[in-house]
């Protein structure tokens, strides 16, 4: 554990096992990747401005033309839940050095040629002109903090209070401002169901469901919401008390199928969420997320296959 973080000050484990520091400055950044089974992807992550995460992305997608600050603040893990804050490791090679929160047996996964990445295709590691082709389009900085902005950052002030209900309502406000963002109703969605209002809750996550696309936009969990997963796991046992009462509750089966796929509870969530298909207004979105479950669950599959032939 690595304590003392200074505002503004980069921390990483460099190519020798050692922890570094540096100040950074806006302009200041690095190439982030991450691995998943096959699936590798790159993209730019800026310090100076990031708080801490809060979104894992449960598909891996994440919407690389999005420049609202709010989303430099408070970022997203596109594969894996790593933590609120994770140690970058600086990987070095002949032809391209990157950072990576992807860890094998306590060293970073280096870049495998047969893997492919999304949006970007093939990476040509001998040269990266394609990736560096792609990454340009993401090399400009944030957009200035707006309203909608604001009224997120205070919603997760308030979240981390408990009180939820007041960040529901600021959450509510960023995206009357923002009604194009698919990535906020998620985090809507996630403080009414902290607040225990699960019909309010299941309505909002039915509706994203219903235009985001999860090889596009995305589904997104908002985990780091949390200070503590304690209190995020206590919320979810009142709701599967509750879900298992009610089971003819498609709300409720929907809400509680989504929590447990976004802690990667994956066998756990396909009860629920098949529930919830019996439901006709709730069908279409279960269904959506049980897609996305096996999707998920083949590459999990896939994935320890993938690191046993590594170490052979």
């Amino acid at each position: 554990m690595v304590k003392g973080i200074r505002h503004r000050e980069h921390v990483y484990i460099d190519y020798r096992d050692r922890i570094c520091r540096r100040t950074t400055w806006p302009g200041f950044r690095f190439i982030l990747s991450y691995n998943w089974g096959p699936w590798c992807t790159y993209s730019y992550f800026r310090p100076y401005y990031h708080r801490r995460y809060v979104f894992v992305s449960l598909g891996g997608y994440w919407p690389l033309e999005y420049r609202y600050r709010r989303y430099y603040w408070y970022g997203c893990h596109p594969y894996r839940w790593y933590g609120y804050y994770p140690i970058a490791r600086e990987v070095r090679s002949d032809t391209y050095n990157y950072y990576t929160y992807n860890y094998y047996n306590g060293d970073a996964v280096a870049a495998d040629t047969s893997q492919t990445t999304h949006g970007i295709g093939v990476v040509d590691h001998t040269t990266f002109a394609d990736l560096r082709e792609k990454l340009a389009q993401q090399a400009e900085e944030p957009y200035e903090a707006t309203l909608a902005d604001r009224y997120f950052e205070d919603a997760i002030g308030a979240f981390e209070l408990d009180n939820y209900d007041r960040a529901a309502e600021l959450f509510a406000k960023a995206l009357e401002l923002a009604p194009d963002d698919m990535i906020l109703p998620f985090a809507y969605c996630q403080a009414l169901f902290a607040a225990e209002k699960y019909t309010e809750a299941a309505e909002v996550l039915r509706a994203v469901l219903a235009k985001v696309s999860p090889e596009e936009e995305g589904i997104f969990y908002p985990r780091g919401l949390y200070s503590k997963d304690d209190v995020l796991f206590e919320q979810m046992d009142r709701l599967a008390k509750k879900a298992e009462l009610y089971s003819f509750d498609g709300d409720l089966q929907l809400l509680l199928g989504y929590n447990l796929l976004g802690i990667g509870e994956i066998d756990e969530a396909v009860e629920p969420l098949r529930l919830a298909t019996l439901d006709l207004k709730n069908a279409p979105a279960a269904t959506v997320l049980l897609n996305l479950l096996e999707k998920i669950r083949i590459e999990d599959e896939r994935t320890p296959k993938e690191d046993a032939d590594k170490t052979e």
